[in-house]
């Protein structure tokens, strides 16, 4: 091994060169040959040459021994060979490590070499000893920090990386992620309590939290946790018409958007775009009237890029979203400036519905079938009452009993995670009915209004004031509507 203009940095690399130095000096301090030392000491002319010019790095016991007998050499001068060492490099590391240095600081001196590579040698060992800490129970990562000690001795750093990246990743999996799944739970759990009690805030401290332990960790794992946090609370805010949680949705939505851009994750982004538009949907529903026009615009350009985007074929799921979500917008009044406008709107709206119907099967897809069935039924009412002619609502307002009977069929009102739902169907299909049974004789009438009594009281026994405030309150308006068409048709 040669180190160039840095032989000093042999004296590094082992007990038996510091040991033929000494043997070397005493021999002189005797005033023996190497042929006078190999006669008193039982070994060779040759052996004698070999450990003082250090071609033996460990020489045996017994050799050492003899050469300590022969020229004098106490028990301290022989253990100073070893401790002076201090923590040593395995040679082909030490070589590594010292043409590095070469090469980084041509200018540098021997003793800052030996400086350098004495701290590294400390260094070394205490890496050692690290990874004889970690708790290797599973034989997999013992074998992987073994694999990796011995590479790092054999100088070859990438493996080494690689060995412990691969160590890394096992315990990760096995330890890591389990752990932080339970604890994300538990503070999952914190921010349902706070929420259960309407501490918006305090519920999104907590659940920022809980996605934060994925942050170093993960991003795609932080950020699809977040986006679950996000749907709990757009939930919240639609049963409470709450803005507060509204907003706290849309932030975290527009940090996924930071991840999952287009170029990472198209299908992701798509997701989260779809999910903001909604977001900022219902923002304009539920905030004061001067934001209106910020929410309904931010919402339509979300939406129209996403249609940018994507199409019938390629990502089909989120397109479709998007046309739902573009006729939700176009539904709106509040978008139209004149009744002609509006009349216009709701053309589109109901056109943008039927496309994205046609992309979806009750049997593929019931929950998705049943969403848009519901809106074309909602939407189709809302049509009719555009319409001065009598002869013209029927046939629309046929459509949308048709579009809300069929929506009533999929969703259920009997679970709580779809219970808003399978109210809001009931809420359609009930207001349709009423509005249907308006322009009808008294006796079809009479059928139209039993069924949307039906339906209504049915949903309206499944929900309290409480626990569903808004939709309890809508229902009750349009018992009122019935009860008074009611009298009228028996009149």
């Amino acid at each position: 091994m040669g180190y160039g203009r840095f032989p000093k940095v042999a004296e590094m690399e082992s007990f038996g060169l510091l040991f033929g130095r000494l043997i070397r000096e005493k021999r002189g301090i005797e005033g023996l040959s190497q042929d006078a030392l190999a006669l008193k000491s039982g070994l060779t002319k040759a052996r004698i040459s070999e450990i003082e010019t250090a071609k033996i790095s460990n020489p045996q016991a017994k050799t050492v021994d003899a050469l300590c007998v022969a020229l004098n050499i106490s028990r301290e001068e022989r253990e100073s060979c070893r401790t002076k060492t201090g923590p040593r490099l395995p040679p082909r590391l030490l070589e590594n490590l010292a043409l590095r240095f070469g090469l980084d600081n041509p200018d540098a001196s021997e003793n800052e070499l030996e400086a350098f590579l004495k701290e590294k040698a400390i260094e070394f060992r205490e890496f050692q000893e690290r990874l004889a800490q970690i708790d290797a129970a599973e034989g997999k990562i013992a074998d992987l920090l073994a694999a990796a000690t011995i590479a790092l001795e054999q100088g070859d750093f990438q493996l080494a990386d690689k060995q412990l990246a691969e160590a890394e990743n096992v315990h990760l999996t096995s330890a890591t992620l389990p752990s932080l799944e339970r604890q994300y739970k538990l503070t999952f759990e914190r921010g349902n309590a706070s929420l259960l009690v309407g501490e918006i805030k305090t519920a999104a401290s907590h659940w920022e939290r809980a996605t934060n332990y994925f942050h170093y960790i993960d991003e795609n794992v932080e950020s699809e946790k977040r986006y679950g946090h996000c749907t709990w609370m757009r939930q919240y805010a639609y049963r409470y018409r709450s803005v507060e949680a509204l907003l706290i949705a849309e932030r975290w939505l527009e940090a996924n958007l930071c991840v999952w851009t287009k170029e990472r994750s198209m299908e992701n982004w798509c997701k989260a775009m779809n999910a903001l538009a909604v977001t900022k949907i219902r923002l304009y529903q539920f905030d004061t009237p001067e934001n209106f026009t910020v929410h309904i615009n931010a919402a339509k350009c979300a939406l129209e890029t996403i249609r940018a985007n994507c199409s019938k074929s390629m990502l089909p799921n989120h397109y479709r979203a998007s046309l739902v979500n573009l006729g939700a917008i176009y539904a709106t009044r509040r978008l139209s400036q004149s009744d002609e406008e509006y009349r216009r709107n709701m053309v589109k709206c109901l056109e943008f519905e039927n496309e994205a119907l046609s992309l979806v099967s009750k049997e593929n897809n019931p929950e998705q079938w049943g969403i848009i069935q519901h809106n074309l039924g909602h939407d189709y009412v809302l049509y009719s009452r555009l319409l001065d002619d009598k002869s013209e609502s029927m046939p629309v307002l046929d459509k949308a009993v048709c579009h809300a009977e069929r929506s009533f069929d999929v969703r259920r009102n009997d679970i709580e995670d779809e219970l808003q739902y399978g109210v809001a169907s009931c809420r359609t299909l009930g207001e349709a009915l009423l509005e249907r049974s308006r322009h009808k004789a008294h006796v079809e009438a009479q059928y139209d209004l039993n069924r949307a009594f039906e339906v209504l009281s049915g949903a309206v026994s499944k929900i309290s004031k409480e626990g569903h405030p808004n939709q309890w309150d809508e229902i009750q308006q349009q018992l009122e509507v019935y009860s008074e068409q009611r009298e009228a048709v028996e009149k």
